[in-house]
């Protein structure tokens, strides 16, 4: 933020150049942009896509409710039910891209801040209610990470990605290993695994095997690159699926990726 002439604070861009002379460098040029007016583009956008995804969620939920009475009604008729089961389908698909769609606005977004890396997997893991026969082991505790609220939709990810593709699952569990200038968070499961084929595709926009959106992994990307880390599947398949995370251990500005109490992170 810069202050006018008037007194009143604007957001601006800033650039920057170097000044060279005679092959010395003696100083900078910066240059600040008021991007006031985009600010007001993205919010006004920001509004219609949201009113928008609420509006059409009410139709697709009118539309699946009926959908699931037909196919009550018409019980009898196999083929029937099948059309109507994949209207059904077709409607659960189409909210996983709206909340993908809500999610991803949100992205670079917020402030970071330092959250409990443990109390966050908890509430993740707290939205999925039929996880009784799946064991939890959460080793997060001590563990803060700067990032902001869309770390929970990372573990709700990871964990919802268990759950469609792990077919034998009995085990999720999430702890990190610390070194000398970075952090690992590995996230791992019991499952099937995935694929050698599927590993290079699993991070790409749109890909799915037929049971997902397609954009949750992605999104998951995404979240990696606006808080500065990566993501590896390191699983060997058959053995179950592995996510390692590299956090490295400050941000080019100096602020720290993450703080492990009791010790100097």
């Amino acid at each position: 933020m810069r202050k006018r002439k008037d007194g009143t604070l604007a957001p601006v861009s800033v650039s920057a150049a170097s000044l060279i002379v005679e092959d010395k460098l003696i100083g900078y040029i910066g240059v600040y942009t008021d991007i006031s007016e985009m600010k007001k583009l993205e919010e006004k956008l920001r509004v219609v896509g949201s009113l928008t995804r609420h509006d059409v969620r009410n139709k697709l939920t009118a539309v699946a409710g009926n959908a699931y009475l037909l196919r009550k009604r018409f019980a009898s008729d196999p083929e029937a039910t099948e059309w109507l089961r994949s209207v059904e389908v077709a409607v659960r698909q189409s909210e996983r891209i709206f909340d993908f769609a809500g999610a991803y606005e949100k992205l670079g977004v917020e402030q970071l801040a330092y959250m409990d890396a443990k109390k966050i997997l908890d509430e993740a893991v707290a939205l999925f209610p039929d996880l009784k026969n799946i064991r939890i082991v959460n080793e997060c505790g001590r563990l803060t990470l700067l990032a902001d609220s869309l770390l929970r939709q990372l573990f709700y990810n990871l964990i919802d990605d268990s759950l469609k593709y792990g077919e034998k699952l009995t085990q999720i569990r999430i702890h990190y290993k610390k070194s000398e200038d970075q952090l690992k968070l590995v996230y791992e499961d019991d499952g099937v695994g995935i694929s050698q084929d599927a590993k290079p595709k699993l991070f790409s926009e749109g890909y799915t095997t037929g049971k997902g959106s397609g954009y949750g992994l992605y999104l998951v990307r995404r979240m990696m690159d606006v808080y500065g880390w990566t993501i590896d599947e390191t699983g060997v398949p058959d053995k179950g699926a592995q996510f390692t995370i590299d956090i490295p251990k400050a941000k080019p500005d100096g602020r720290q990726n993450y703080r492990l109490s009791g010790t100097q992170a």
